[in-house]
Parts: C-alpha cells; sequence; structure tokens
C-alpha cells in the first residue's frame, strides 16, 4: 500500500507561465528573477531565447525598438499572471509595460509558435513524406481487398449465426472459384455466355 506522501507526490499540480521582458534584461537581473520566483516554490527556470530588436515588438505595443527575453518557468505554489506581473515589476523596478507573463497554452502564445515551411509543392512528393506512418497496403492494392471481402464474409457469417442460420462447410473442391483472383478464372465462367445459348432456330 502507497503512503500518504506517494500519493501526495502523484497529485502534485504544477503552474507553468511564459515570462516575456521587453529592452536590455542584464544576466544579474535574470539571477534575480529566478530568485525571486523561488518566492513560489520555483521547479523549473529556463531561458528560451531573445529575439531580435523589433520596430513593434509582439506583445508590447507601446514600445518600440526592443528585443525580448523569453522565460519559461514552472512553479508548484498557485499564483495568477497579474500577481507574478505586479511582483516581478515592482521587485526589478521594470516598468509593467515591460513585462507580459501569459500561460503557455493561452490561444496567442499558440499562434507564435513557429511554423516549418516546406518547399515545393506537396503533389510532387510522390513518397508522401509528411504522411505518418504512410503504409500504402493498408488502403488499396490486392492485399487490401482480400482482406476487405475476408472481412465482409466474416461479417455475414456472424449475421447468418445470429438469424439462427446453418452454415455449411465448403471445400475448395465444390468452390473452386474461391482460388480464383478474378471472376473469369473460375471454371464456370470460362465459357462465353454466347456459345452456351442455344439458337432457337435449331431444333
Amino acid at each position: 500500500m502507497r503512503s500518504f506522501k506517494e500519493y501526495l507526490s502523484e497529485s502534485k499540480k504544477t503552474y507553468t507561465f511564459r515570462v516575456k521582458v521587453a529592452g536590455g534584461f542584464s544576466k544579474e537581473q535574470e539571477t534575480a528573477l529566478e530568485s525571486l520566483l523561488s518566492r513560489y516554490q520555483l521547479s523549473s527556470f529556463k531561458k528560451t531565447g531573445t529575439t531580435p530588436i523589433q520596430e513593434l515588438p509582439l506583445d508590447f505595443p507601446k514600445l518600440r525598438n526592443a528585443e525580448v527575453n523569453i522565460y519559461e518557468v514552472v512553479l508548484d505554489y498557485p499564483t495568477t499572471q497579474f500577481e507574478l506581473t505586479e511582483y516581478i515589476s515592482g521587485s526589478l523596478a521594470i516598468t509593467k509595460e515591460n513585462i507580459v507573463v501569459r500561460s503557455p497554452n493561452e490561444p496567442i502564445e499558440t499562434y507564435q509558435v513557429p511554423v516549418v515551411r516546406r518547399e515545393g509543392a506537396l503533389l510532387t512528393d510522390g513518397e508522401y513524406k509528411e504522411a505518418e506512418n504512410a503504409n500504402f497496403d493498408d488502403f488499396y492494392g490486392d492485399k487490401y481487398n482480400t482482406g476487405f471481402v475476408k472481412e465482409l464474409n466474416d461479417i455475414l457469417k456472424l449475421q447468418r449465426k445470429e438469424r439462427g442460420e446453418v452454415i455449411p462447410e465448403s471445400s475448395d473442391k465444390d468452390q473452386p472459384s474461391i482460388k480464383a483472383k478474378f471472376n473469369t478464372d473460375a471454371p464456370q465462367n470460362n465459357s462465353s455466355p454466347i456459345v452456351q445459348a442455344k439458337d432457337p432456330r435449331k431444333k
């Protein structure tokens, strides 16, 4: 039986935030930011990157010509984005216009995830490299057709059993067409119906 600590550890919830600081942000300020977040039981602190200087930096409509430092933080103690913004701004003496705290799952954040653009037209790729585990035998061909017919026959047999019908055991001799790949391969279909028809003028 598991102990209470094990149950508590499994049920522990974490809180992930993305902290963005616009403008010059020194290494000392970065260290101070990490130290400040220990108040909320900091579990992870990672700098994900710094954007180039932009004339109109995203998320900072009041700023011009500034770079943005982005940090991913994981906290064990619950808090809000507003509380974190106020706390960081007051502790580091940075105006709130230069700080943005968001959840990574917010729509505005997911839209900013870079998309890898492919070169060339999609239809020119005959190998379909963008498809996940593309196994063409699962969608067409002799193997697919054989499996599809077998599945239909199995369903038909189950339906007949549910209706109480007796399904006779058949052999290859009784049904030679089973081994035929095409309908015309079966012995009963080898002759033309025109030849088999009798001439009505002859008695």
